[in-house]
This record gives structure tokens, sequence and C-alpha cells, in this order.
């Protein structure tokens, strides 16, 4: 590796190795930072080597589409080591393998399942020097043949992709990731980096608790506006009619996504047999995508969806850190997100190339259930603030979003774009329910002629195109809501009015 990386140098490495012709400041920043800390540190152990401890540790938060990969995949082609990147899902790793060798590196998995003769093969290429790039989750590397395999490597540099994940996942259903301070310790790497697109005050106190040990850590934090994207919320009763008729007035390829793994599966079903029924010729471009389909699933699924242009994606948060496709210009939450960091993690998935995208966030009736199976007080809180930026309407949407990061905190100031900013800015936000004035409206023409099944059998040979369930589903919200009542007296029994 170069001494000084100077500008001229890392230009010239970018575009020789990865085809690039320019680094964005921030990945310059971060590189050199790294780099430099790399030459600090081989200094510093000829002299103390307990002082490794206090060098080349960095959280950097950049938004989606920055191109943080770079920041780590540049390093690892200059450094003399080895670098080990952690990720949180195997979608994420298959993808960032797929990259690698698609620049001509030779990059290596670590992941569960791996006979001894793929395990063997690695470590030959490891210790060879033939690869000098590890992919792994933080199960595998907590393995005891992995971890004893690992110390007789030379690591340089551990990168924690996805950060955020430590909070939002380790103190819940992932405890193997409040073990990587224990895997850093063990390794003991002079370089340490931890990566993610968001994270407020209280996730950044988790990553330097959980990963630093809360020892010393240099910071970069980049603006998380993504300019290119128009936000918005609507609420809603039936949430797939709803996706149904967003996908036919928002541009492809787009992503929707889902709380659960049978909600993806249903929603991706529904979509397909509507959009058949009304005759839109892509009605068979829609598939689903979540944690329990196999790899095989998994890779047919990332393919089809990267190459597609009409693409309509179902998803759960498994796809929320992974393939990067870069002309997505629609995404839907059909549920709304945990938290405001997974909410701008997903969105962010739209408008990568810097196109002009969109951002649709959905809420209803139905968060009642879903803040019902919040576990705790902070899960409870972190929903209920993301919810609350939904209800909203009176305050631009990406300037509450930035709040709810902190941002301001950076003393960093931002600017709202001229155009297509959020529905709010747009003079477009309602937080009435769609289907409320639709049905209202159609009762005061119709009082006292319908019952609720004649109601619905009604509305749906309306220009509505809703099925009856739908139809029965609105009003009867709309009747325990008491915005609609039925008549009680002989005449005009159980026939609905306002």
């Amino acid at each position: 590796m170069k001494n000084n990386p100077t500008p001229d140098y890392l230009s010239i490495k970018t575009k020789e190795l990865f085809g690039l012709d320019y680094l964005f400041p921030y990945q310059r920043l971060v590189i050199t930072n790294i780099l430099e800390a790399t030459e600090a540190s081989s200094a510093e152990q000829d002299k103390n080597q307990s002082d490794r401890n206090t060098l080349g540790k960095q959280v950097v938060i950049l938004p989606t589409g920055a191109g943080k990969s770079l920041c780590f995949q540049l390093p690892a082609m200059l450094l003399e080591g080895i670098t080990l990147v952690i990720y949180p899902i195997l979608s994420l790793m298959a993808d960032q393998e797929r990259r690698l060798h698609e620049k001509g590196f030779n990059p290596v998995i670590l992941r569960g399942e791996q006979s001894k003769t793929e395990r063997a093969k690695i470590w030959e290429l490891l210790q060879s020097k033939q690869s000098r790039f590890i992919i792994a989750n933080p199960e595998v590397l907590l393995t005891p043949q992995v971890k004893a395999e690992l110390k007789n490597i030379d690591i340089k540099h551990i990168v924690i992709d996805e950060a955020h994940c430590v909070s939002e996942w380790g103190e819940s259903f992932r405890p193997s990731y409040l073990e990587i301070g224990s895997i850093i310790n063990d390794l003991n790497p002079p370089l340490v980096t931890a990566f993610t697109a968001t994270a407020s005050a209280p996730v950044l106190e988790k990553i330097k608790r959980y990963i630093f040990n809360n020892t010393d850590t240099h910071q970069i934090v980049g603006n998380p506006d993504r300019p290119n994207i128009c936000y918005s919320a609507k609420s809603v009763i039936s949430r797939n009619l709803a996706v149904r008729d967003l996908l036919i007035q928002n541009t492809r390829p787009a992503i929707v996504f889902c709380s659960s793994r049978p909600g993806t599966e249903r929603l991706a079903r529904y979509l397909g047999e509507e959009l058949a029924e009304m005759g839109y010729p892509w009605h068979n471009e829609i598939r689903f995508y979540h944690a329990g389909l196999s790899r095989e699933e998994k890779t047919a699924v990332e393919k089809w969806f990267i190459n597609n242009p009409k693409a309509v994606l179902c998803a759960t948060c498994a796809y929320g850190m992974g393939v990067d496709k870069a002309d997505i210009r629609t995404v839907i939450h059909r549920d709304c997100a945990p938290t405001a960091e997974a909410y701008l993690q997903e969105s962010g998935r739209a408008g990568r190339d810097g196109g002009q995208s969109m951002a649709i966030l959905l809420w209803g009736p139905e968060d009642k259930k879903a803040l019902e199976k919040c576990k705790t007080d902070n899960s409870r809180s972190r929903f209920l603030t993301l919810l609350n930026y939904a209800k909203d309407i009176d305050h631009c949407r990406r300037h509450s979003l930035l709040k709810m990061l902190n941002y301001e905190a950076s003393g960093e100031t931002w600017e709202s774009p001229e155009k297509y900013c959020c529905d709010v800015c747009e003079g477009e936000a309602e937080n009435k329910l769609r289907e409320e004035i639709r049905v209202l409206n159609f009762i005061r023409k119709n009082k006292r002629r319908y019952t609720t099944s004649q109601a619905a059998s009604a509305i749906t040979s309306n220009e509505f195109r809703w099925s009856e369930n739908e139809a029965k589903e609105v009003i009867s919200y709309l009747l325990n809501q008491r915005k609609l009542k039925k008549h009680m007296c002989f005449l005009w029994k159980n026939k609905i009015t306002l």
C-alpha cells in the first residue's frame, strides 16, 4: 500500500480497480482515514502493542445509495492483509460476492452448512493470499472451528455493514449481534469500521456499546437526505387494495414491503389475480421474497428482479438491506416499519441511480394490532414515532425524518427540493381514510336503500373496482367507528345511513 493515499493515487486506483471516474467527498474521506489509520497502527505496533486498540475505529453514517461498499472494497484491494466484512443477511452476502466477482476479485463466503471440503478450500485461498476478502455473518464467526482458523489469518480490517442491526435485532432475535465486540477482541485487528445508512442517537449508542465496547471512535456523518425521493403517507383501511391502485398509478420497478412472510405471498398472489382481471399485461411480473425461501429460490428471484424493468417485488425486511437494484422507482410500505431507521433504510432502495422516485407509507386501523405486538416500551415508542410521522400533515416529511435521526444535532442544514419533496409540501397530504370519502359519498346519495351486503354488492358494481369482501371491510369499519349507522325502525330495518 502506498504510504500517502493522495487524491491522485485514490482516483487512479478507483478507475483501475472499479472503473469509476471519481469518488464522492465522503467516500474519499472514509477511505483516506482507513488507509492512514493502517499506517499509524503499523508504526504504533512497533512502539506499544496495547495502543493498537485506540486506533482505526470509525462509525460511518452515509445515506443509502452513497456508495458505502466502495469505502471498504477499495481499501481491501490496497491493504496487505485480509478484510472481513460482517453482513446481517445471506442475500446481501451473495450480492456482495457477485459484485466483487464482476470486478475480477476473488472473495470467499463463510456461512453455515458448508462442507469440510468447502471450508478447506476457503482457508487455502486465504492463507495463500489468493483471496483478501471474507464475507460472513455473526453466527458463523462464533463457531469454534471458524474462530480458531481466523486467528491464523492476518486480518487487517473488520467491517460491520448495516451496523444498526446491532440495535434493532441484537436485543431481540439475533443475540449473535451482541457478540460482535467479542469477535473483534479475539481477532484484534488494527482497523474496525461500522457502516450504516441510518442511526439516531439511541442506535448510535448501542453501536458503540456492542461493537466498540464504549471506547472512543471517529465518527463520519453524511447528510442522510435523499432529495430524489418524494415521500408520502396514506391512511387506508384495505391495504392490499391500496397497494394495487398505487402500483397502477406509479412507475415501476417497485418494491412493496410487508411485515410478514405469509403477507408477502398473499399480496403477490392478490396483485397478480387483480391486475390480470383488470387487463394489465404486467400482472405476471410480480413475485415475493422473504427469509423463508431456499437459497436457490432467493437467487432466482434476485436475478429476475435485477434485470426486470417492469417488476414488482413483495418483500419483507430481508430485502431492505439486500440486492442493489439502482432503478427502483417506487417503494411502498404496506405495513408500517418498526423504526424510523428501518423505514429510511427500506425506502432508500428507491432511486439509487439518482432518478426521481416515490416512497409511500400506508397506515390505518391495522396498526393498532401491530402496536399490540410490540414487546417492549422501547419498541412501542419507536413504532409510534414513525406512525405519528405518517399521521402528521402539517410538517414536511423530509424534515420530520431527518429530525427523527437527530441530523439537526450535527449542525448541518438542508433544503427541501423545489419539486416533489413530499405530499405535505405539494399540498396533497390528508389523514382521512382514502376509502372513507368514497363510501360516505356513496351512502349519502343512497340513504336507507341498502343493507351492508347490498351496499357492498352495489359498490362492487360501481366504478370503485373493489371486491365485495373489501367493500364489506370498509363499511364494517365505518359502522364500528359510528361514521355510518343502521336504521332500527321497521320500515328501513338494517338499512345504512349517515
